[in-house]
């Protein structure tokens, strides 16, 4: 070999190592391979969707641009996969080196080829439904995952916190959260600095409130803020505690608990902070009811931010006052310009319906203003950061939900805040109701300007609760629908682009990535959440898409895939046992339904899933088959199927009944409440009036 063939080998050889040294730097070196340095490198690029919210903002936009706008309308189905699960799946997906990780209703996850849709594994976590009813019910849905460091983690509805190898699929470690003899977990785990954050469910049941720190590789607890203070007689856990104690007033008023951070976790890279929000302080069933509480309440109903490493008190602000207790939900970060200077700021929109602007440092108000009018209140003052609230006399007190917890998204090319919201129907009667459905409602996808505090746009739509939105660099957001509609609009004037008809009710939060220089736009469908079991199905889906299967559905451009159309099937109701109550015990019966809580699983007016499913779902009461009426008290009064999720409630569980009892005569009531609603459906279902066949 002559000099010159061996100085060409040389640098063949040199350029060959180079090029491989960078392909194995840039290559992961492990399934999903997620870290903080790797989050910061990716911002920019938008392959992947590495967080909640894809980025530490979680601004729920992306950088991708080759759906746009004006080739929209060319999406077609690329693939699909079903979920076997007759609750439909919420989840944030999230997609790391070409691999989606989703979690589906009794916290399974699903690893899922983003190419193809091919399920690579699936864990399942063997939830326990016989705990505690909220962990039953908190064990129906699920928020999603994270990923960090080559595992995946999820929430379980028996309040676990569970890591799993995200290349096969088996538990790593577990740890729990919560206590689960009085809850569970529905929302998703939150990463950064090698910390995993988890919270769970319960304001509205006498839970306290908390927000843990976990080691992402250990699961060993590094932390945990309490958000309301426990019995004053144990002493405090900190010092922000005892500041928040001043402020419960009543007679063990710290029993009724509250404050609890199920999902809106948010870690601000720039100050080094966990922003979170909590829900209020309140329980209006049972015996917890009786225990009259005053004051602020707090950390109930507020955004509080916290150091990432100690879990030490930095800053909170409440949304809640004193006439109307509010959930915060969702709460991005940006850098906005306001009055010509920029500030780094968090923004939230909690149930109340005002677009609130925080600085992410110190928490001080910026602005405030709602999106749509609200009963409840007419301004926020900038100055105290209180309401200027609306009294009971002048409809105030009261107030339907205007933001739920499906995340906004903000478009750094428009400035815009895209927001999932529910507002009054023009010209409606209807009274004014709180919680999450009131009739004369309908849903709106407002585009929201943080900067001049007003909209820029809406998009009306007919179901007032709807998923979560994403928005991308091609001028575009989207949105599913309980309709079963998915959309895509115009970012800049909100000009529907492209859509498609599911067949499924959406109530999931959309995402996008990129495969082999393809992007992809992929959603949850299925008719799902914690509001499927303690809202009325009218609020959330048609008759139609509440049937629909629960499905991944992943759409890119040019794709011809057909749509796996499913079939509507309407299951019939049964023909209900002959009505032996009268008015009087069918009217307490509706009482009694309420008191015993049955309408937080099997919905209001028992206006459930439309069927007697059993996958993993809570039956429709309308559809009990006659064995089910003849052990009515079996199942009710001695808990036959509390291995499935319901108690017996001649003895229920003592966290939420320490003393209740149901009485066979309660029973019977409740049945022939049960009966008669059964009767309305089935005489609407055969064209007869309600009062034929009912007695």
């Amino acid at each position: 070999m002559n000099r010159r063939t061996a100085g060409l080998t040389t640098l063949i050889f040199a350029i060959g190592m180079t090029i491989a040294l960078r392909t194995l730097a840039s290559a992961p070196a492990k399934s999903g391979d997620v870290t903080e340095a790797r989050i910061t490198a990716e911002v920019a690029e938008g392959n992947n969707w590495l967080l909640n919210g894809r980025t530490f903002e979680a601004q729920h936009f992306s950088p991708l641009a080759q759906i746009t706008d004006q080739n929209a309308g060319n999406l077609g189905l690329a693939w699909s996969l079903d979920i076997d699960s007759e609750m439909g799946v919420v989840a944030e997906p999230l997609v790391v080196d070409g691999v989606i990780y989703v979690s589906a209703p009794l916290s399974k996850v699903y690893a899922v080829e983003a190419a193809s849709g091919k399920l690579l594994w699936m864990f399942d976590p063997k939830v326990r439904l016989d705990q505690a009813i909220n962990g039953s019910y908190s064990a129906r849905t699920n928020a999603g995952v994270a990923v960090w460091g080559g595992k995946v983690y999820v929430g379980t509805g028996d309040c676990r916190l569970v890591a799993i190898d995200a290349a096969s699929g088996k538990r790593a470690w577990e740890a729990t959260v919560c206590d689960p003899q009085q809850t569970g977990i529905t929302g998703a785990p939150h990463v950064a600095k090698g910390k995993v954050f988890m919270g769970y469910n319960g304001s509205d049941d006498g839970v306290r409130g908390s927000l843990a720190a976990y080691d992402a590789e250990t699961g060993k607890e590094v932390w945990r803020f309490w958000t309301v203070p426990g019995d004053p007689a144990k002493g405090f856990e900190a010092k922000a505690l005892e500041m928040a104690a001043k402020t419960w007033h009543g007679k063990d008023a710290w029993r009724i608990g509250g404050g609890d951070v199920w999902n809106a976790i948010t870690y601000d890279s720039a100050t080094d902070l966990v922003i979170f929000g909590t829900a209020g302080a309140g329980v209006d069933y049972g015996e917890l009811e009786n225990i009259k509480v005053s004051g602020d309440k707090l950390f109930a109903g507020c955004i509080i931010a916290v150091n990432a490493e100690t879990g030490e008190y930095a800053w909170h602000f409440q949304t809640s006052a004193p006439g109307l207790q509010t959930e915060n939900n969702h709460t991005l970060i940006a850098d906005l310009v306001l009055d010509g200077v920029r500030r780094h700021v968090a923004m939230t929109v909690p149930k109340n319906g005002f677009f609130y602007v925080l600085d992410a440092k110190t928490g001080k108000l910026i602005s405030a203003k709602s999106l749509v009018k609200t009963a409840w209140a007419t301004s926020i003052d900038l100055q105290t950061g209180r309401a200027v609230e609306n009294p009971p006399s002048k409809g105030g007190g009261r107030q339907w939900t205007v933001h739920n917890w499906w995340p906004m998204s903000l478009s750094p090319r428009t400035g815009l805040v895209y927001v999932p919201a529910t507002d009054r129907e023009a010209g409606t009667k209807a009274a004014v109701e709180s919680g999450e459905w009131m009739r004369g409602t309908q849903g709106k996808l407002i585009a929201w300007d943080p900067v001049n505090q007003s909209a820029r746009w809406t998009v009306e739509e007919p179901i007032a609760t709807n998923g979560g939105v994403l928005s991308t660099a091609g001028n575009l957001v989207f949105q599913g629908q309980g309709t079963g509609e998915f959309a895509a609009y115009a970012a800049d004037n909100g000009k529907k682009v492209w859509s498609i008809q599911t067949g499924s009710a959406i109530e999931s939060v959309p995402v996008t990535y990129a495969v082999n220089g393809e992007q992809y736009i992929l959603t949850p469908v299925g008719w799902g959440s914690g509001s499927r079991l303690f809202a009325p199905a009218w609020t959330m889906a048609t008759p139609q898409s509440k049937r629909g299967p629960s499905r991944l559905l992943a759409f890119k451009l040019g794709a011809t895939t057909p749509f796996p159309t499913p079939p509507d099937v309407v299951p019939p109701v049964p023909k209900p046992p002959r009505q032996s109550g009268n008015n009087a015990t069918i009217e307490q019966g509706k009482l009694l339904y309420r008191k015993f809580v049955c309408d937080g699983c099997h919905s209001p007016d028992v206006d459930g899933s439309g069927a007697w499913v059993l996958n993993g779902a809570v039956p429709d009461l309308r559809y009990a088959p006659p064995e089910v009426h003849r052990a009515w008290y079996d199942i009710v009064l001695q808990g036959t199927h509390w291995s499935k999720g319901m108690p017996g409630f001649a003895d229920p569980p003592k966290f939420a009944f320490p003393h209740l009892k149901m009485t066979a005569k309660d029973a019977d009531a409740i049945h022939d409440y049960v009966i008669a609603q059964a009767w309305k459906t089935y005489n609407a279902e055969h064209g007869q009036t309600a009062a034929k066949g009912a007695h």
